[in-house]
């Protein structure tokens, strides 16, 4: 008579561990199709939104963003230089706002001219004749007088080689975008605009201290007139220490 065979002891543990794994409440994750109640969509899943469709659309309707089609398409910055379409559409300053980015504006680009009539170089002050140059051919165009505008005070910013003055200025760029914008403009008003760029960039050139605080004064007083003016007050009232 044979005996009769026994069952090994690691097999009989494979099994009870089999059951007691059947047994247990599964912590594997839901298939991707599964929704969890309160989740998030995952960022592949997100579908755009009717908002975000109409701001790319009027972004480049402003001109803003340029949208290529095709394989090697995209949507790209079609300049360097924000519309004041754009920035008028989107931004309501209030008065207080204004005024203290105005009295900033003093304070923090008096010291960027002086820094960079201290450290730019040939290359810098090409820039700067460059943005010049570019005002004084589109004089009456108001669109590109602002984009001109706007281009020699980046460029005296780039002048300093000064990172930390760098991001210092982009805040104070963004509360004057919308003054800039409410400011009216002309032949006349571009024709001093321009007059002032040139004997700011001759005064930095010379490193003529008195004459460049002089022409700072008048360059600074041109933008907060327009804007005294605008919500019927005196310059003195808002600008005088």
């Amino acid at each position: 008579m044979r005996p009769e065979p026994r069952a090994h002891p690691r097999a009989g543990l494979r099994s009870e561990s089999a059951s007691l794994a059947a047994r247990a409440p599964s912590t594997s994750r839901p298939p991707a199709s599964t929704a969890v109640p309160g989740a998030s969509p995952a960022p592949h899943q997100a579908q755009a939104t009717p908002n975000s469709t109409s701001s790319s659309d009027s972004s480049e309707a402003s001109g803003a963003l340029s949208v290529r089609r095709g394989k090697a398409g995209g949507i790209f910055l079609a300049s360097d230089l924000v519309p004041a379409v754009a920035v008028s559409s989107a931004v309501r300053l209030e008065q207080g706002a204004a005024i203290d980015a105005l009295r900033a504006r003093r304070v923090l680009e008096r010291a960027v001219v002086l820094e960079a009539a201290e450290a730019a170089t040939a290359t810098d002050y090409a820039e700067l004749e460059r943005t010049i140059e570019l005002l004084e051919r589109h004089l009456g165009e108001r669109p590109s007088v602002m984009r001109a505008d706007a281009m020699f005070h980046r460029a005296l910013v780039r002048a300093c080689h000064n990172a930390t003055i760098q991001a210092a200025m982009r805040g104070l760029a963004r509360g004057l975008a919308p003054i800039r914008d409410a400011y009216s403009g002309g032949v006349e008003r571009d024709r001093d605009t321009l007059h002032v760029h040139r004997r700011q960039l001759e005064a930095m050139r010379l490193r003529d201290m008195p004459a460049l605080e002089q022409v700072l004064d008048e360059h600074f007083r041109m933008l907060e007139g327009s804007f005294a003016a605008g919500i019927g007050r005196r310059w003195d009232e808002l600008f005088r220490r």
